[in-house]
């Protein structure tokens, strides 16, 4: 339904497609020439401005569609009470019971230039006909009116949240029942920001359980930490303080960038976006790859059939050992019974393995036998650094 159509008819004539502060000047003159005018004085009020285009905003009442959220929350609330989804750190379980107990009728029109149409449909007297497609709209007109009529489509489109809630078993093919939805859906850990666990994550599990027989999207939902600037602003083009990871990536490499953010993500923590911390993983990634570069020069490989558990130099074997507990303290912070998920523990451990264990010690102490006339040793230990490395 065109929404200025039916303005306009309640607009005057002499009034109507005007710019709103040409027509109040118009409608003061008029007034004023009609003798009705007794003063004009300023008046202080609150008026909110665009942040980004300076333009007055106002209210503008219209026809807008809502969902019944109270009715589609009472399932997803459900879903994460009974365990079948859970929030890690689970602190964030408590904002979303918070939105979700207390949640509010959804609009879900907006007036865009893109998106998914709303499907409804007007008939002559705006009788409304909400049907899957238009043939299906068609098909109800002419039968609800007894002959063939024209219908007008809404020229709203749905609230972006509204489609991207779809996303888990929309992008399988549903509403047909195709073999990736078969086999991906329930798909497995969500990731994401705390910041739209309302906007996204509750509506992904409201829409999932509505339409998928009741099996929420995801049987996981980790909340990640915001990536902010060094000085803990949020990251906002309007402020200016936007760093592009495609300039520190070009400066530090794509790893470095990558490790820094995995070393920095701990549970219920921001990570500041330094660029020194940034260089700092780019030395690491440097002294990995000098370790690399070091053990090619001396030939490292793994040879067929080569058991790292079964090498008998005690240096190799404390190496084995300490490369042993160092996967086991990566192990438990991924997949541990606290929370999992802890990337920085994981990362950190890493991080002091690579560089204080294998490369501080072990690559100094291998120089013996690669420098040395026992070649067993010294195939036994090109092999052992070989097989570090291609583990990590």
């Amino acid at each position: 339904m065109d929404i200025n159509a039916c303005l306009n008819d309640e607009v005057p004539e002499d009034y109507r497609g005007m710019d709103r502060f040409e027509a109040r000047k118009k409608i003061v003159d008029h007034i004023e020439s009609l003798g009705l005018l007794e003063k004009i004085e300023d008046h202080t009020h609150m008026v909110p401005y665009g942040d980004r285009s300076g333009v007055v905003i106002e209210p503008f009442l219209t026809d807008q569609w809502f969902a019944d959220a109270a009715t589609l929350a009472q399932p997803a609330i459900r879903a994460v009470e009974s365990g079948r989804t859970k929030f890690v750190p689970s602190k964030w379980t408590n904002t979303y019971y918070d939105w979700m107990r207390n949640i509010q009728p959804w609009c879900i029109s907006r007036q865009l230039w893109w998106g998914h149409r709303i499907p409804a449909w007007f008939g002559p007297d705006g009788m409304i006909f909400v049907e899957e497609s238009e043939e299906e709209a068609l098909a109800a007109a002419n039968a609800h009116y007894g002959e063939e009529v024209s219908l007008t489509q809404d020229e709203d489109v749905l609230d972006t949240w509204f489609s991207s809630a779809l996303w888990p078993f929309s992008t399988l093919g549903w509403p047909d029942k195709t073999p990736e939805l078969e086999k991906h859906y329930q798909t497995d850990v969500l990731i994401t920001a705390f910041d739209i666990i309302f906007f996204w994550v509750a509506r992904m599990m409201m829409m999932g359980l509505h339409f998928m027989d009741d099996e929420p999207p995801f049987h996981t939902v980790y909340i990640h930490a915001l990536v902010r600037d060094e000085h803990g602003a949020k990251m906002s083009k309007s402020k200016g303080n936007v760093v592009d990871p495609l300039d520190l990536v070009d400066k530090y490499g794509a790893d470095a960038l990558r490790f820094f953010l995995s070393a920095s993500a701990a549970q219920g923590r921001d990570v500041r976006l330094s660029e020194q911390r940034v260089e700092g993983y780019r030395n690491f990634t440097t002294k990995l790859w000098n370790a690399a570069r070091f053990c090619e020069m001396n030939e490292c490989r793994v040879p067929d059939g080569f058991d790292a558990f079964s090498v008998k130099d005690p240096t190799n074997r404390w190496i084995v050992g300490e490369v042993a507990k160092c996967e086991a303290a990566v192990r438990e912070a991924l997949e541990g019974k606290r929370d999992g998920y802890r990337f920085n523990d994981a990362s950190n451990a890493i991080y002091s393995f690579t560089w204080n264990v294998f490369c501080d010690w072990y690559l100094e102490l291998a120089k013996i036998p690669f420098q040395g006339e026992d070649e067993s040793a010294k195939a036994e230990t090109r092999a052992t650094a070989a097989w570090f490395l291609i583990r990590f």
